[in-house]
């Protein structure tokens, strides 16, 4: 799916979002958007490469609640986000640098990107936890 097309799907999660931001005070999408510095600054400090259209996602729609799901914003490496960041569950739970973890699944999973030679898959896959990890 081209991002044209995706912006389309999104448009009526961002218009009911504002609605209920208005009427109840939560947001469906909390747009927690990054920067292409901040974004930059992240892949220097993982030593990663993270996939283009992710990039342009975070830019334009950001981490945190996206619909159901919740997303871990991209942020400044040593001013963590309140509920979890890309950079500090990659230093915290994923340091062998093979995966980069986009999202918590709620068991201790992740979904996310696999790296290759520091380039990450544009595929997103489900990594499972390793033994003995608490």
């Amino acid at each position: 799916m081209d991002l044209a097309e995706f912006d389309m799907l999104a448009e009526p999660l961002r218009q009911r979002s504002a609605r209920e931001q208005a009427r109840h005070g939560f947001a469906l999408v909390d747009g927690l958007v990054s920067t292409p510095e901040v974004i930059a600054l992240v892949e220097g400090r993982m030593g990663i490469v993270l996939p283009d259209k992710y990039k342009v996602f975070m830019t334009r729609y950001g981490g945190g609640r996206f619909g159901f799901v919740e997303l871990f914003p991209l942020v400044e490496p040593g001013k963590p986000a309140r509920y979890g960041d890309v950079w500090s569950e990659y230093e915290e739970w994923l340091p062998e640098g093979d995966f980069v973890a986009v999202a918590a699944v709620g068991t201790g999973d992740y979904w996310g990107f696999p790296v290759t030679e520091g380039r990450c898959h544009d595929q997103v896959w489900f990594h499972f936890p390793r033994p003995g990890r608490s």
